[in-house]
């Protein structure tokens, strides 16, 4: 009975798959131009021109606060932004999860997908709402399936000021939708459950081929695969030998492969030695929040996801609340990640100058001691906005 049933889903699986094939273009693998703004996801941003140089038409972004403490975060980029005169237009949407009765798949409201379509570039605060039947949901691994952005990137830098383990500058690119976060799970019977965890060559290829780009174009020079091959041999084995096919176009760069559970024990002791990882999916969202806390928390943290037709710009998790010890029902609201999210996506629209000019204005604030409680100031979120806004104020004189 169990095999019948395992055979009868993996059946309904590859129907699926073949459908979506037929409804989808084949994405493109060139993904690297899109982190770096020269690929254009907004045709009126010309791929050659500092739109900070001259006075603009406002380009459409679309803005989802989420809830908690996203409409507070989202409002404290929208303010500073606006003090460094971005010629920016907010289309402000609203994320809602549903599950599509048809293919039992959870599903984003079609506002948001039109709107996300129209303008190609996305930021988001943290969401955490259940879906509409009350059913816990990632609504950001949600949104990223609905977007075909299956490529996240996550950037950790300590800066002057909140070093809790002195210097660090690492990058890592992850799977955002397969292996593990497939979502295709089953009950076989009663008090047994089967999780699919899918990998193929082709998916793995693109994503290392992403980090190998990402990796030169920014002067890196070392790359380190993340696995369990050693446990399931066949699924993180072929991932490993996409990486190391992609590997052989890439001579000049260092590569490695590193067990995660030995990865999570060095990476404390001497994280110099670790440049951009390439994970999976699931190792990369552990790896993620373990280096997160060695460069200053989650809530520091910018993370841009990347697809053939869209580029979704937030922060890890419900990174900007952070809730202490010693504090009851008093969560500390930290904007650090999702500035650094919105000055990254200005680099993306071709608005260099701007961005150096607002990290500048965020690295000088927290060098002065203006912090939020997590990063041990006294700040609050708008106490700490207020002084970035004056320091962006004080470069333009």
């Amino acid at each position: 009975m169990a095999g019948f049933l395992f055979r009868n889903l993996c059946g309904r699986f590859r129907q699926s798959a073949r459908i979506d094939r037929r409804l989808s273009p084949r994405p493109r693998c060139d993904f690297v131009r899109y982190v770096n703004g020269t690929g254009g996801h907004n045709p009126r941003v010309s791929a050659q021109t500092d739109v900070s140089a001259a006075k603009k038409p406002s380009i459409r972004v679309t803005l989802v606060e989420g809830d908690g403490p996203g409409p507070a975060v989202c409002a404290a980029v929208r303010k500073i932004l606006k003090a460094a005169k971005v010629p920016i237009e907010w289309d402000r949407q609203t994320v809602r999860v549903r599950r599509d009765p048809i293919t039992d798949r959870m599903a984003v409201n079609a506002e948001l997908l039109q709107s996300a379509a129209d303008t190609r570039v996305v930021l988001r605060g943290p969401a955490t709402a259940p879906a509409d039947d009350g059913s816990p949901v990632s609504t950001a691994l949600t949104l990223h399936k609905a977007l075909r952005a299956s490529i996240g990137v996550q950037l950790f830098a300590s800066v002057e000021g909140h070093c809790p383990f002195g210097y660090l500058s690492m990058v890592n690119v992850r799977d955002n939708v397969s292996a593990e976060y497939s979502e295709i799970e089953h009950l076989v019977t009663p008090g047994v459950v089967q999780s699919i965890k899918t990998v193929t060559r082709r998916q793995s290829e693109e994503l290392a081929r992403f980090a190998f780009d990402y990796a030169v174009a920014h002067g890196h020079r070392r790359v380190t695969t993340l696995h369990k091959a050693n446990v399931m041999r066949m699924s993180d084995g072929t991932f490993l030998k996409a990486c190391r096919r992609v590997k052989c176009d890439y001579p000049g760069l260092e590569y490695n492969e590193e067990r995660l559970d030995k990865f999570c024990l060095q990476v404390v002791n001497e994280p110099c030695q670790y440049d951009v990882l390439l994970t999976p999916s699931l190792y990369g969202a552990i790896a993620g929040a373990a280096v997160s806390a060695m460069a200053g928390g989650p809530a520091t943290v910018p993370y841009a996801a990347f697809g053939p037709d869209v580029a979704v710009f937030g922060t890890m998790y419900d990174g900007p609340a952070v809730c202490r010890n010693g504090v009851i029902a008093k969560p500390v609201i930290n904007p650090t990640g999702l500035i650094r999210s919105a000055t990254w996506m200005l680099q993306h629209l071709g608005m260099p100058e701007i961005r150096l000019r607002i990290e500048k204005a965020l690295d000088e604030t927290i060098r002065q001691g203006v912090k939020t409680g997590d990063m041990d100031g006294v700040a609050s979120c708008e106490q700490f906005t207020n002084a970035i806004v004056k320091n962006v104020a004080r470069q333009e004189r």
